[in-house]
């Protein structure tokens, strides 16, 4: 199949401005209730919190540079994985390590499955690299067909490929066999995978990670701080080859996170009670709020991760305004994905999957406005 390659610029909007959205409505931060941010709603771990209230209490630590090869926090991640620890990169965010990636690479063409989070074509205009978008399609749950981008990157030459598992804004996932196959096909015709696995946490069973240390053209990038309810404190991390994290390492700043965020992620790692709590609770609201939206007449596509991607019925007001209506009568934000490419405007909804009061909160809310008035 041939497909037209165009160069297209995508509104970086994202979920979780709550401080813009307040100021926009009158309202303190705590008044909204955020769907639009996929963040995990138990915050930190018990023991995480406790360590981070004694470190930032710890006026001598607070004077100390951060170790800037997070050392704590690499080794902890190495256990967990069974990873090198020199394959291992720190950073501030997954966004910061995508932009790192991108820069060390310093690929002429990218192509990237779309709708995608927008920051991927950002960091490939920001390095004059042509970022091709492979469009995804709504009658397959916007999930890849495998066969046709192992064939098209068979057909064309492209110097990396961006894709992310499971797949914002949809939550579809990808079999962890399927992808290693396509990164073979990809070794071959020398392009480097670069794999967002930012929710991975959710299905941990699909992750590449292991593998990333071991194949010189795949690059794993995560996310610490959404699975950990802590986005704030900006860290994640990417593992690849030894050879290649040090060129991603020196496209970040020498001291890329904080003492504070590295103590208090080493010390949420190693909880594994909270993450199997947190994996339970969001599996069963998951499947609470698919249900009670396919009630309103609401398409739920399917999805692994902690969010459900939403389309309104035809004859529904559109959702800018849906969005707005939620912010001014019912202090609710999700959000709207016009800004994502390859979405019809005004038809689709992203919702972060929260507790129970507050899934049905939202249930509620987004109900009444359907039905309209009577």
């Amino acid at each position: 199949m041939n497909r037209v390659m165009i160069h297209f610029r995508t509104d970086r909007e994202h979920g979780g401005n709550v401080h813009q959205v307040a100021a926009q409505f009158g309202l303190a931060l705590q008044d909204v209730l955020d769907f639009s941010a996929n963040i995990n709603p138990a915050g930190l771990p018990e023991r995480a919190a406790q360590r981070l209230i004694r470190d930032a209490g710890d006026r001598a630590l607070l004077k100390q540079y951060p170790d800037p090869a997070s050392t704590e926090l690499r080794l902890a991640l190495s256990r967990k994985l069974q990873v090198r620890p020199e394959s291992i990169v720190i950073g501030g965010g997954s966004t910061a390590l995508i932009i790192a990636t991108i820069r060390a690479l310093a690929p002429r063409t990218c192509l990237c499955p779309v709708p995608a989070f927008s920051e991927y074509q950002a960091a490939c205009e920001a390095t004059q690299c042509q970022f091709v978008p492979f469009p995804l399609e709504e009658k397959g749950a916007f999930r890849p067909d495998m066969e046709e981008l192992s064939r098209y990157l068979s057909e064309e030459e492209f110097d990396a490929v961006i894709l992310n598992n499971p797949h914002n804004p949809s939550g579809a996932v990808l079999e962890a066999s399927w992808l290693r196959q396509l990164v073979t096909t990809a070794q071959k015709r020398g392009t480097t995978v670069i794999l967002d696995e930012a929710f991975v946490d959710y299905v941990p069973e699909v992750s590449l990670t292991a593998d990333a240390g071991e194949r010189p053209a795949l690059v794993v990038i995560r996310s610490l701080t959404k699975f950990y309810g802590c986005p704030a404190l900006r860290i994640g991390y990417a593992v690849t080859s030894a050879t290649f994290a040090e060129h991603i390492k020196l496209q970040l700043p020498t001291w890329p996170v904080t003492t504070l965020a590295v103590n208090v992620l080493t010390e949420a790692l190693n909880d594994e009670e909270y993450a199997q709590a947190t994996l339970h609770e969001n599996d069963h609201e998951r499947l609470y709020l698919a249900a009670a939206f396919q009630q309103l007449g609401l398409q739920v596509f399917p999805s692994a991760a902690n969010f459900l991607l939403l389309k309104l019925p035809s004859g529904a007001p559109s959702s800018g305004h849906l969005r707005m209506e939620l912010l001014e009568r019912h202090r609710i934000l999700v959000r709207n994905c016009d800004s994502f490419e390859g979405l019809e405007k005004g038809r689709f909804l992203r919702v972060a999957i929260l507790g129970r009061s507050e899934n049905e909160r939202l249930v509620a809310a987004l109900g009444s406005l359907l039905r309209g008035p009577g």
